[in-house]
């Protein structure tokens, strides 16, 4: 297996009858899969398109999702996944910056994608997804043969250009390999223990890194089966699916988790299928984690990555008795470092960036951004703006963003810190912490805080709450109440957007 449409070719070719994909009333088999993607795969060449070409998809979780990414890896395009929440400016940002020659726009996106194409020089040609008639993915395909397309891919060049989350601002494009990727899903299926008899369920968008490589390609790869979800997340929705499809690994970012645990309806359900539940992607409350595990009783294992450098940690289940509130360790084929400013890698109890090694699991750069690339990728490390902790023995715990730590005074504190103590008072739902201007430390602690159903807590109350329990410098000064926290897809929490309103009046860049 050397390129993501071997995953393809390889399941039809070892266990074609098996169920890979279920979504809604529909099924496909690895059989039937493969069939469909050659027949796009054939589509594509018909159209002129050849390897390094690329090609943009705009659309919610769908079967055809599944079916263009893997034609666009068999004939060495490179797709280019779409956000489906983006603006007319932001589709048009990353279609201008990765001038694709198709785009296939899922149903209710067409309008959006039209008026952002307006302006744009050579336009891509558009095809409908899910449409029947001319200029949809069903007229490409139709007529064309079920064998595997005659073309060479190369497994170093790229297979995907990932857009970023856009957490500090418009999103760059992470492009990456075949081979990086299949490295990814092959450490991500041993160190999540994902096996061929396993059903997992995709809950996050197939746009999304979590969605596509974190979980749907590792699943084909082990010949296990996939059930995708639709939009938007509803927790009864995603347990009656765990019940119906006796489902056995999920992924649930900690905003899903938390999401789970405060519905009262959550432990009526019978999830007894459940045996590996993945998470990620953000920090976790230790109140939540520990609820979500008292109520399903699976093991969990916390994976931590990004675009840029793929999963590359894992805390696995046996390391939640004692170490739950670490990140975890280096997973498989990953190589990590935790260094200080002069690139010397930190003792133990120590804080640091984290360090990724670029191969295997590494990207190749930002598409397009070559000042980015030098700037985050240096001498063969992915510098990825975390900062952790050296817990020893292999293990660390993420502390909090590099660009997220707040400076007061001379003193350096970290949000997540003081995220953990608000989550202990039984009003917060959840927080975020981030810095003001100050005109005395320089800057001072601010939270964003939303509150449980039916519950009551004061400004007052919860300063008093972190002064208790952690350095007067360390805690809040200020205190606004929201009914939620602005989040991307990925269920990371923009804290630019909480920032904004206090340092816009400034002449500095947040």
């Amino acid at each position: 297996m050397n390129v993501i449409g071997d995953i393809a070719r390889l399941g039809a070719k070892r266990h074609p009858d098996k169920i890979a994909l279920i979504m809604g009333e529909r099924a496909l088999s690895y059989g039937e899969l493969n069939a469909q993607v050659n027949r796009l795969a054939h589509g594509l060449l018909a159209l002129g398109i050849a390897p390094g070409d690329r090609v943009g998809l705009l659309a919610e979780n769908c079967l055809e999702f599944v079916v263009v990414v893997l034609a666009a890896a068999k004939v060495g395009a490179f797709l280019v996944p779409y956000n489906f929440r983006y603006s007319v400016e932001e589709i048009a940002y990353v279609t201008a910056n990765a001038a694709p020659r198709l785009l296939f726009v899922g149903p209710g996106y067409e309008a959006r994608a039209t008026e952002a194409m307006g302006a744009l020089l050579p336009e891509p040609r558009l095809i409908e997804l899910c449409g029947a008639g001319e200029g949809s993915l069903a007229a490409l395909v139709r007529g064309w043969a079920e064998t595997e397309p005659a073309v060479a891919v190369d497994p170093e060049s790229a297979a995907m250009v990932i857009y970023t989350s856009g957490t500090t601002g418009f999103p760059k494009g992470v492009l990456f390999s075949h081979r990086a990727y299949l490295a990814n899903h092959l450490a991500i299926a041993f160190e999540g223990d994902l096996r061929g008899g396993d059903v997992s369920m995709v809950s996050l968008p197939l746009f999304h890194n979590g969605g596509i490589n974190g979980m749907l390609l590792p699943t084909l790869l082990v010949g296990a089966t996939a059930v995708i979800t639709g939009k938007g997340f509803v927790a009864t929705e995603q347990l009656a699916l765990v019940a119906r499809h006796q489902v056995s690994v999920v992924m649930w970012v900690p905003a899903m988790l938390a999401m789970l645990v405060n519905d009262p309806r959550t432990p009526s359900f019978e999830v007894s299928s459940l045996r590996k539940i993945w998470y990620g992607a953000s920090p976790i409350s230790p109140p939540v984690l520990e609820r979500a595990r008292q109520i399903f009783g699976a093991g969990f294992y916390q994976f931590y990555g990004m675009c840029e450098i793929g999963m590359t940690s894992v805390l696995r289940p046996e390391d939640h008795t004692t170490r739950a509130h670490n990140t975890g360790r280096e997973m498989y084929c990953a190589d990590l470092r935790i260094v200080d400013e002069a690139g010397r890698t930190v003792a133990v109890g120590e804080v640091g960036e984290i360090l990724s090694a670029a191969r295997p699991l590494g990207m190749i750069g930002y598409f397009g951004n070559p000042e980015a690339t030098r700037e985050t990728l240096r001498e063969g490390w992915i510098h990825t703006g975390d900062l952790a902790r050296n817990e020893g023995e292999g293990y660390f715990t993420i502390v909090d963003r590099l660009k997220d730590m707040i400076i007061s005074g001379g003193e350096n504190i970290y949000p997540k810190e003081i995220e953990n103590q608000l989550a202990l008072h039984p009003a917060v739902l959840e927080a975020a912490c981030f810095g003001v201007p100050d005109p005395q430390w320089g800057e001072a602690v601010a939270a964003a805080v939303v509150l449980r159903p039916y519950t009551r807590a004061s400004e007052d109350e919860l300063i008093a709450h972190c002064a208790a329990r952690m350095a007067g410098y360390k805690k809040p000064k200020l205190i606004s109440f929201v009914q939620e926290l602005p989040r991307n897809a990925a269920g990371k929490v923009l804290k630019r957007v909480l920032r904004a309103p206090y340092w816009n009046q400034l002449p500095k860049e947040v």
